[in-house]
This record gives structure tokens, C-alpha cells and sequence, in this order.
């Protein structure tokens, strides 16, 4: 019982409810002496027994003044904490449960970076720039890390956006080869401003200062809100300007043109170089030439400029 009054002080009360009024010396004797009477002491101070023989008070009226003031202490207590918790809070604004947590860590850019990817279930937005640094193991699209508790896979629709330079990476093209059998939709950009990654559109991770500071550990991972919104107002520009890495034909095409052909002169719109198609394509760099200089025969020109205009105008809508 919270009230101050002891093993034996509450045995004492519960007694004097159940029997009645008693003598303070037939108490005494069945409690046990000095601290029974302690005890008994301490009742007649807070109102719980009153009165020779001691009688036990009702309980309504000795416990409900206590009851009121405890719940008054209760509710300023919780109002402290509160008041508290928002101090603690405003000058936490980088914590791990704030809308803006700073990361400076490997390891911990890395689990943010796991569940950003692997923990979506609608859609997976991503800037990937160069340099090309993998924070964790490339996932195969088989990797138990992608699947839900009950075991079905996770397949939320995907869309990276590769800078150019990045795709003279081997470990990055490992990952563009996953993303693709994964069915993600992939594009290609000249430049990027930043690496960036959007998680369902609700969370997002950037580097926290710009390409060319020295600290590129620093990482920024943004819970909701508008900062997030502004993400993927920047992620839905670069992909309208960004080129298709696979694709169907646009347009009409010649007869004389097949699939590979096609992607071919996109690559060569996006600026990619004969040896970034080849790989690309996981063909040999002289079936890059050999077909692009089929190409400029069918289109009677000399130069790559001059085949980009003329499949604009003639095989391509």
C-alpha cells in the first residue's frame, strides 16, 4: 500500500477492517511488539486508524484524500514530462526518431540504405551518381532480404536514374543488371545533383553537403513532410530528362532496323561511348561499330550528329 505505512502497517489495517476495534495491547502482542506499535503510530498519523480500542476507519473516507492528491501529483508529473519531452525534442532535431536524423556512420548509412530499398512496398525512387560507392552487398532479386514475413516477395515498382559516368563501374553494372531483372525501369543522365533515395515516398536519404565537400559521410534521412516532397519534385524532373536505358522502339523504324539497332541510337543520344553501349549490351565493341556504321550507310550520312537527325526525322516519331 503506497502510503508510507509498512508490511506491518498494512497487515495492522487489513486486520482491524476484518475484526474490528481491538486493544492496542492484543495488537501489539500478535504483531510483534516495538514495530507493531511503530506501525499502529503511523496509522493514527495519516487517518487510518483512529480511536482506544483502535478502530479502522473506512476506507472511502481515509484513502479517497489520497487518492486525489496522488492523481493530482500524476497529472502534473505527466505535464512536466511533456513539457520535457519537447524541450529534449527541439534540441534533438537530428535524432533517430526526428523528422531530419543526421548520419555520420558507414554502418548506420548503410542499414538506413537496406531499409530505404529493401523495405518498400510501393515505390523505390534513386539518383545513383558517380563516384560509385556500394554501401552494402548487392541483393539478387531471389535475396530473403526482399521478401515479407509470410514469405511472398515485395515488388514495388522501381526507377533509378544512372549518371553517365557511373556506368564504367563493374559493381555498379552488377546492380543495373539486378535492378533490370527485377523489372526496374531504368534511365540514364548526363549529370545528377546528388545521390538520392525515395522509399514510398515518404522517406528519403541525401548526402547531407554538396558534391565536392570534403565530408561525403555525412547523410541526411528525411521522415516525411515537405523536404521529402521537394525530393521527389527533383527525382520527377531528372527523369523526364533523363534517357530510357531499355525500351521499345519508339516510333515507326526502317525495316532495315531491328531492336538492338534502335538502342544503340539511344545510347548514342544519351552520350554513352562505344565501349559503355558494349557493355551496355554485353556485346563486342566492333558489333557496336560494325552497326553503327550500317547505320550511316542506310542513312547516307558521315557522322554521328548527322545519323541522331536523321533517325529523328525518319525513324523515329
Amino acid at each position: 500500500m503506497p502510503l508510507g505505512i509498512g508490511d506491518v502497517g498494512a497487515l495492522l489495517y487489513q486486520h482491524l477492517i476484518e475484526v474490528g476495534p481491538t486493544p492496542t495491547r492484543e495488537l501489539l502482542e500478535r504483531f510483534g511488539g516495538l514495530a507493531a506499535e511503530t506501525a499502529l503510530e503511523r496509522l493514527r498519523d495519516v487517518g487510518l486508524v483512529v480511536g482506544e480500542p483502535a478502530a479502522a476507519r473506512h476506507p472511502d473516507y481515509a484513502l479517497r484524500p489520497m487518492v486525489a492528491q496522488a492523481e493530482y501529483s500524476l497529472a502534473r508529473l505527466k505535464a512536466r514530462a511533456d513539457e520535457l519531452r519537447d524541450v529534449y525534442e527541439s534540441h534533438t532535431a537530428h535524432g533517430p526518431n526526428a523528422p531530419l536524423e543526421l548520419m555520420t556512420s558507414r554502418q548506420r548509412i548503410a542499414g538506413a540504405f537496406d531499409d530505404l530499398s529493401l523495405g518498400a512496398h510501393r515505390e523505390v525512387m534513386q539518383f545513383i551518381t558517380f563516384p560509385f560507392v556500394p554501401l552494402t552487398a548487392v541483393h539478387a532479386p531471389g535475396d530473403p532480404a526482399r521478401r515479407n514475413p509470410d514469405g511472398t516477395v515485395r515488388r514495388p515498382r522501381r526507377r533509378f536514374i544512372y549518371e553517365r559516368a557511373v556506368l564504367t563501374n563493374e559493381p555498379a553494372m552488377v546492380g543495373l543488371r539486378n535492378a533490370v531483372a527485377l523489372g526496374a525501369d531504368v534511365r540514364v543522365a548526363k549529370n545528377l545533383p546528388f545521390k538520392m533515395i525515395i522509399s514510398d515516398r515518404e522517406t528519403a536519404m541525401v548526402p547531407r553537403w554538396p558534391r565536392g565537400c570534403p565530408d561525403q559521410m555525412s547523410t541526411l534521412l528525411i521522415r516525411g513532410g515537405a523536404l521529402v516532397e521537394c525530393m521527389i519534385v527533383t527525382f520527377e524532373h531528372y527523369w523526364n530528362e533523363a534517357v530510357p536505358l531499355h525500351s521499345e522502339p519508339p516510333g515507326r523504324a526502317s525495316d532495315e532496323l531491328d531492336h538492338l539497332d534502335m538502342s544503340i541510337l539511344q545510347y548514342i543520344v544519351a552520350g554513352q561511348t562505344d565501349d559503355q553501349m558494349a557493355r551496355l549490351l554485353d556485346l563486342s565493341k566492333s558489333t557496336i561499330l560494325r552497326r553503327i556504321k550500317r547505320m550511316r550507310e542506310l542513312a547516307n550520312v558521315e557522322s554521328r550528329p548527322a545519323l541522331i537527325f536523321h533517325a529523328a526525322r525518319n525513324w523515329m516519331d
